[in-house]
């Protein structure tokens, strides 16, 4: 798999009033205080044969998708990155995945590049950027399905 070009997930933010767009059905009556969330961050994994979906309800129509790759996974570069991820709410994580003798992390965090924790996020990250092969902070926004 090569993940150069397309990342661990993929994700969108859209409104629940357009779920019935899908070609798929999903069940979320059961979603506890649906009416407080407009929104719902869907995040797709593609591994070889099968795909995994996660969704998650949201307030919010932007958030924070942080991407890591590093050839050395080391327990201090894991520190590293929950000392810094500690600071904001994570929606969802992959955890680290070795493909081909690289080490991938990607998560998602609750906050837009609009706020002022966002640069912080973004300093935090240059502080280590050495440690990495790469660093992608990028913003997702609602999607216009």
């Amino acid at each position: 798999m090569k993940m150069e070009k397309r990342g661990l997930t993929k994700a969108y933010i859209q409104r629940v009033s357009n779920i019935k767009q899908s070609n798929f059905e999903i069940q979320i009556i059961d979603i506890k205080d649906l009416n407080k969330f407009p929104f719902f961050l869907v995040i797709q994994a593609v591994v070889e044969h099968n795909i995994k979906l996660s969704i998650y309800p949201l307030k919010e129509e932007k958030i924070t998708k942080v991407s890591l790759s590093s050839f050395n996974f080391s327990s201090e570069n894991f520190d590293e990155l929950s000392r810094i991820l500690r600071e904001y709410r994570v929606i969802h994580t992959t955890g680290v995945i070795l493909i081909e003798n690289r080490f991938f992390y990607e998560c998602y965090l609750n906050i837009s590049k609009d706020e002022e924790k966002s640069k912080n996020l973004k300093a935090s990250f240059n502080k280590i950027k050495s440690k990495f092969v790469k660093i992608k902070i990028e913003e997702i926004i609602l999607s216009q399905i």
